[in-house]
């Protein structure tokens, strides 16, 4: 299906492992003719799970949706250590496991939860001085440089881990599931949960199991989406519907529409703001999704609260 009708939402893709997330794309684009697209958050070509596409306009809201937690679910091996932290790498480490009991991870678990700093993995995409890390060990670029070269410590960051729970566990052998924030690496966490138990250990399975409000259950496999391409713009989550992490503004006229979308400023008063907002309790105060009387998104509008009580609201980015 080569679509000429534009296409303006979120698709729920639920990747295969072994396939890269810019491989999603490609495919889609296959399918449905050239329209912008963009990943919310992309996943390891041996990870599986939910990986949302947006499509046209709503790939303007993407840092938003990039802001939301993440679930995963994971299975892990102690007692080795890859280059790669996962088992497509090369072993590095060995180190005894049979030590380790369901208590003990329990208790180490507990470490992990809140705001944690994290080192990343050599193989992944972030940058050291403008060169993403998997460059270095790959050779890659004008340096040619070797991974020892690169500071990791210095390249730690600060991640949130909401939930962290153990699903099952055997010797030698685990299965656990996260909810966490952006940026994180289930890979590094699966490194220092093992030396928490004075062990080592490599990520052996990971399922994205939620992203962007979106659960797995929910997500589609790319057979089920080329079952029936007549039907594709049925699948697509439309812009209004998306779950972000935004209260909604319905403009109850064309005319506070139209000026907002000519870029004016709406200065109203505090019950008339809020007859229009549905409210989402986890969003800021300081932005709103706009959706017109139509019910179709256009905008994000920036809101100020004055201690008047009026209220200020200037859409700061068109969709």
């Amino acid at each position: 299906m080569q679509n000429s009708q534009q296409i303006d939402g979120l698709l729920a893709v639920n990747k295969p492992a072994g396939m890269v997330s810019k491989d999603v794309s490609r495919w889609l684009m296959r399918r449905i003719g050239k329209v912008k697209l963009g990943h919310v958050g992309t996943l390891d070509p041996a990870a599986a799970g939910v990986l949302p596409v947006l499509l046209g306009r709503a790939t303007r809201l993407q840092d938003f949706l990039l802001e939301m937690p993440k679930s995963y679910e994971f299975d892990v091996a102690f007692g080795i250590e890859t280059d790669t932290l996962d088992q497509d790498g090369q072993i590095v480490a060995e180190s005894e496991w049979d030590h380790i009991s369901a208590p003990a991870l329990e208790r180490a678990i507990k470490s992990f939860l809140g705001e944690i700093e994290q080192v990343p993995p050599i193989y992944s995409a972030v940058k050291y001085q403008g060169k993403p890390l998997y460059d270095y060990v790959r050779g890659k670029g004008k340096s040619g440089a070797a991974a020892s070269v690169v500071p990791l410590a210095e390249l730690k960051r600060r991640v949130t881990v909401t939930n962290f729970e153990m699903l099952r566990f055997k010797p030698g052998s685990g299965t656990f599931r996260i909810t966490c924030s952006k940026g994180t690496y289930v890979r590094s966490l699966v490194r220092d949960l093992a030396y928490a138990v004075d062990s080592c250990a490599t990520l052996t399975r990971l399922v994205r199991t939620q992203a962007a409000g979106i659960a797995i259950e929910d997500s589609l496999s790319p057979e089920s989406i080329d079952a029936d391409l007549t039907k594709f713009s049925d699948l697509v989550v439309p812009i209004s519907k998306i779950k972000l992490n935004l209260s909604v503004w319905r403009c109850s006229t064309p005319t506070l529409g139209g000026r907002l979308k000519n870029g004016q400023k709406l200065v109203l008063d505090h019950n008339q703001f809020e007859e229009s907002l549905d409210v989402n309790k986890d969003s800021a105060r300081d932005a709103v999704l706009l959706v017109d009387e139509g019910g179709i998104a256009f905008g994000v509008g920036c809101v100020r609260r004055h201690e008047s009580g009026s209220v200020e609201l200037v859409m700061k980015r068109g969709l």
